[in-house]
C-alpha cells in the first residue's frame, strides 16, 4: 500500500508534520501486517481546514457541518484507490475531548478512513468489527490504548 499526505494548512509546524510523516509510515506498515500485501492500493491522507471540510461534507453528503473524517473510494479505474481527508481543528479537540495525544487521533482516523476504502462500513452506529480492527491496526503501529 501506498499512503501519501498532503498537509493543507499553514498553521502546522514542521515537527507536527514530520510526525505525521512517520505516522502515516506506521499506519501502512500495520495495515500491511493486518491484511497482507497490499501493492495495488494507493491512498491520499489531506489533512484540511475546518471550512474546507465543511464544504467536502456538505457537497458530497448533504450535511452542513465540519466532520473530522471523509473517505472517497476513486473507483476500479482510477490509479487511486481513495482520499481521506482529516479536520485538523478536530484532531486537536478530539484528543483533548477523549484524554490522548493528537498522534492517535491522526493515527485513529486514518485507519478509520483506509477502513472505510478498504470495503468496512457502519452507517450511523459503530460496528464492533470496524472498531475491532482498528484497535488492531493502530495496536501494530504503536497507537494502542
Amino acid at each position: 500500500m501506498e499512503l501519501s499526505l498532503w498537509i493543507e494548512l499553514d498553521c502546522i509546524s514542521r515537527e507536527q508534520r514530520s510526525a505525521m510523516n512517520g505516522l502515516t509510515d506506521n499506519i501502512r506498515s500495520a495495515v500491511e501486517v493486518t491484511f497482507g500485501r497490499l501493492e495495488q492500493h494507493v491512498v491520499h491522507i489531506i489533512v484540511v481546514s475546518d471550512e474546507y471540510m465543511r464544504q467536502l461534507n456538505r457537497d458530497y453528503r448533504h450535511r452542513d457541518y465540519v466532520t473530522d473524517v471523509l473517505s472517497f473510494p476513486m473507483g476500479e479505474e482510477s490509479e487511486v484507490t481513495g482520499e481521506i481527508y482529516l479536520c485538523w481543528s478536530r484532531i486537536l479537540s478530539q484528543a483533548e475531548e477523549y484524554g490522548h495525544s493528537w498522534q492517535r487521533e491522526f493515527s485513529f482516523l486514518a485507519v478509520h478512513g483506509i477502513l472505510h476504502l478498504l470495503g468496512y462500513d457502519h452507517h450511523e452506529e459503530p460496528c464492533p468489527r470496524m472498531r475491532q480492527m482498528e484497535e488492531l491496526i493502530l495496536r501494530r503501529a504503536g497507537m494502542g490504548r
